[in-house]
């Protein structure tokens, strides 16, 4: 169905892009539309963070396997994992696997632990997908965040197969013009679609064939792995902090919250229960944008994940301790009455 080749390998499909551009919301739909083709999908997800949000996320609305790596990045301290992580997925009859990397990873160090021999007959690179969110792109709010930054972001594209430019509705078509002359001088071969709402065609992840970064790396005919010096790896630069939120708030209360830890801030997401609601929500924010969602499926703990360079723990819970009139010690302790 899939057009695996001959050996029987499973394509592998990697979606890259920075915090915030929407690779969560991507996944889900393409997990969602594999479903409905009858196609056995796995995920290998990646958080920055230690909590397993994205996995809350998508295993609540999608019957995929799912494997999980929380408390660092692919590219460094978690990169070990990575082929365990496959061995598991494959023993799920899945028919394709999705990368969900962190948007702080840079994409070809995964296509290095696909060439390593425990895994290289069983997988094959069947697309690289970067999400670029286009106002963020547009007004160069990852440069602003720092030089680091900067290159990540080039390097994700620089290595895509496909690019897809989302939040379009947040820019005008001159300005769409601009990104995508921009993308061209950094990929002059991907193909670039632009969206709302990561709304892409599973169609067109799956169609053509390998990836074309699949011919600098071996075959099972060829087990030599590349050298991991000849990749730019990713950058060592960002700090998260889990924190937890034992209190019932306002949207207003977490939007003044995560308006006084700028500019070290750069994503922050979690679970949190309202005043007068019942349901938790989700809460998600990028620059200078949040976005809540009910979600009624989370059962536990609420709690923000704040990512961003230099967070300092103890000045994040003093802040909050603060806006909240509580002591820290009792913000630190989640009673029951916020979830059964």
């Amino acid at each position: 169905m899939l057009g695996v080749n001959q050996l029987k390998r499973i394509p592998v499909v990697i979606l890259s892009g920075f915090l915030g551009s929407g690779k969560t919301t991507l996944l889900l739909h393409l997990l969602q539309q594999a479903e409905h083709k009858g196609i056995r999908s796995g995920m290998l997800i990646n958080e920055f963070g230690k909590m397993d949000i994205d996995g809350y996320i998508l295993g609540g609305k999608s019957s995929s396997s799912v494997q999980t790596l929380l408390g660092g990045c692919v590219c460094c301290s978690k990169k070990s994992e990575i082929v365990a992580c496959f061995d598991e997925l494959l023993k799920t009859d899945s028919e394709i696997i999705f990368v969900e990397l962190t948007g702080l990873a840079n994409p070809e160090e995964v296509m290095i632990e696909m060439t390593k021999k425990e895994i290289i007959s069983k997988v094959y690179l069947k697309n690289v997908v970067t999400v670029v969110d286009a106002e963020a792109y547009l007004n160069e709010r990852y440069s602003s965040i720092g030089a680091n930054v900067d290159r990540t972001l080039s390097k994700q594209i620089s290595v895509a197969d496909m690019i897809i430019v989302n939040k379009l509705d947040l820019v005008d078509g001159i300005a769409k013009n601009e990104i995508e002359t921009r993308i061209r001088d950094v990929n002059r071969d991907a193909a670039i679609q632009f969206t709302t709402f990561s709304q892409v065609d599973l169609n067109k992840i799956l169609s053509g064939n390998e990836s074309k970064f699949s011919e600098v790396y071996p075959t099972p005919y060829d087990q030599t792995p590349i050298a991991e010096e000849d990749v730019q790896l990713s950058f060592d630069y960002m700090s998260t902090i889990a924190i937890p939120i034992n209190l019932r708030v306002t949207k207003a209360f977490i939007e003044n919250y995560l308006s006084i830890l700028k500019p070290n801030l750069i994503r922050a997401k979690g679970f949190v229960f309202l005043e007068g609601e019942e349901t938790p929500y989700l809460v998600q924010y990028f620059g200078t944008r949040i976005a809540w969602e009910p979600f009624a499926e989370y059962q536990s703990e609420p709690y923000l994940t704040l990512i961003g360079i230099d967070l300092n723990s103890n000045d994040a819970f003093t802040k909050l301790a603060a806006m909240a009139n509580k002591p820290i010690d009792e913000l630190l302790q989640v009673p029951h009455q916020y979830y059964s």
